[in-house]
């Protein structure tokens, strides 16, 4: 039996002496672990916060789930799923972990995962970057800052039970972390296992994958979490064939801070030093926008753009950090400082990553439920939302649930289920990233000169205050009866804007309202905030 894991249930298993009371690096001037809730241990604050002090797992379903694609999504999917009591296996196409990518947003309704897994938790809070947001024009002028992100505004973490939530986490530190937690209670990933087809067999109560050597998996429930191009889109109805343009490109880079603190250029602008409180800064003109982050031990930094006839959909980190400054100057002169700090980066740390996307589509599941799309492969985000990595946990926590309620017998319309309560959810989420695209590269000057604060990345509360796991064990019953009853029984989602008519929308369509210079935010009715 794994050591802090309680099973819910064998209660012989409950050992009294098994709390962790273990310490972390960081300690005050006593000796003991600087906890945010002023704790001495681990266990006193795990109980002043409301997070389990041990990894407790329920009883076994006896539901075989097969996870395609272990990205931040198919772990947090593997990591539930197990905790729910399925069993999971977890196969990626890649020979190993990519450790490639700069940094993550994660909003506080995905940090709620982590109350359940303490070790992860801990680990993640304790790498995580509480940075201070800032806004400037491409000339220098701040707008508006430094302050926390929206959803860390004082009045709104006062009762607020858990682990902290800030706005960046480096990418290679969090997934690691996950890969950790997901080797703690022994689950094993299957690398270099690229999966060519997606199958379901209903008679058989089966889904399963055909891999590229030909060898077949089977599962009762496969998920497919392998991102914007999984080959899933063959067995699941109504997904677009193709991916569209947005028209947009994102450089990206993260490096040692160390090469960025070396520029007399960087160190005038910004006076940075390593155990400052990290700084974000986003500049902002004419179409495009940057990202700027100094931490404690990593500089981070974006660009995103419209040139992007020479962006590919790929991770490889081969782009010339002088090509950035050339395209930047193709939209705004570029700030010294910020053409500083992107030239230190040290080559082989660039990536130009193409801008793609699918319309929104309602059906993430095959006909008969057996094959499941989560994540990426359901829907896409743009990198301006900060929201898709949220969404994407989101998800993997719904989805774990659903199928724990439903049990083995219902686990095909329990991925429905799952389906059904997080479409109009995720549609509006994605919508978010245009207006915060909009907000930064079509600027309303007037009304931001009237009030600095509107300039402010929008984490609107009906994100970050929901709570999935909750949600589902609420709703579960309502949308397996909309389910069962093929839409006769009525689901009423309450997950997205309050007041909200929700209704499809595309990816051309909001184009278009951008290019006729209206407001996103304004076209939107119920309360967005």
């Amino acid at each position: 039996m794994a050591p802090g894991i309680i099973y819910l249930d064998d209660t012989s298993s409950n050992d009294a002496n098994s709390t962790n009371d273990t310490q972390l690096n960081d300690k005050d001037v006593n000796g003991y672990a600087t906890y945010p809730s002023g704790a001495k241990t681990r266990a006193e604050d795990s109980a002043k916060r409301g997070i389990d002090a041990q990894v407790m797992r329920y009883p076994v379903t006896g539901i075989n789930v097969l996870i395609v694609g272990a990205g931040l999504g198919g772990l947090t999917c593997a990591l539930e799923c197990w905790r729910k009591g399925h069993t999971v296996r977890i196969l990626d196409r890649s020979a190993g972990p990519i450790w490639t990518g700069d940094n993550i947003q994660i909003q506080p309704s995905a940090i709620l995962l982590l109350r359940h897994w303490p070790d992860l938790g801990y680990e993640v809070e304790e790498t995580q970057y509480d940075v201070a947001m800032s806004y400037y024009k491409q000339t220098g002028e701040r707008i508006y800052g430094p302050g926390p992100p929206m959803f860390n505004d004082p009045e709104y973490v006062v009762d607020r039970k858990g682990f902290s939530s800030v706005n960046a986490h480096s990418r290679i530190k969090l997934y690691r972390a996950f890969l950790e937690q997901v080797e703690r209670i022994g689950l094993k990933i299957e690398w270099g296992n690229k999966v060519v087809e997606y199958w379901e067999d209903t008679e058989q109560g089966a889904g399963g994958v055909v891999l590229e050597n030909g060898e077949k998996r089977t599962a009762d429930i496969v998920v497919a979490a392998d991102g914007l191009r999984t080959t899933s889109g063959t067995i699941v109805p109504g997904m677009p064939k193709e991916l569209k343009p947005s028209g947009k490109a994102i450089y990206r880079a993260a490096f040692r801070v160390e090469y960025a603190l070396r520029d007399p250029t960087v160190q005038e602008m910004w006076n940075f030093k390593t155990d400052d409180r990290p700084i974000w800064q986003f500049w902002i003109g004419n179409g495009a926008h940057a990202m700027m982050s100094l931490t404690k031990d990593l500089a981070f930094w974006s660009f995103m753009h419209s040139h992007d006839e020479s962006a590919t959909e790929s991770w490889v980190p081969d782009v010339d950090p002088a090509e950035v400054v050339d395209v930047m100057e193709k939209s705004v002169a570029v700030h010294p400082a910020v053409a500083a700090l992107i030239r230190t980066t040290p080559k082989g740390s660039v990536v130009n990553w193409q801008l793609k996307l699918r319309d929104p589509h309602e059906q993430w599941t095959s006909p008969g439920g057996r094959v499941v799309q989560l994540g990426d492969a359901a829907h896409a985000f743009l990198p301006t939302s900060g929201n898709g990595a949220t969404q994407t946990i989101e998800d993997a926590i719904t989805l774990a649930t659903c199928l724990q309620l439903g049990g083995k017998s219902q686990a095909a319309n329990a991925t429905k289920a799952y389906n059904k309560l997080r479409y109009q959810r995720v549609s509006c989420g994605q919508k978010m990233g245009f207006v915060n695209q909009q907000l930064k590269q079509h600027t309303d000057w007037a009304a931001i000169e009237k009030n600095p604060a509107l300039i402010r990345s929008r984490y609107p509360r009906w994100v970050w205050s929901h709570d999935a796991e909750a949600y589902a064990y609420e709703k579960f019953c309502e949308a397996l009866h909309h389910v069962l009853s093929d839409g006769e029984v009525e689901l009423r989602n309450t997950n997205y804007p309050k007041g909200h008519k929700f209704r499809p929308w595309t990816l051309q369509e909001v184009q278009e309202q951008i290019k006729a210079g209206q407001s996103l935010e304004a076209l939107q009715d119920g309360d967005w905030s």
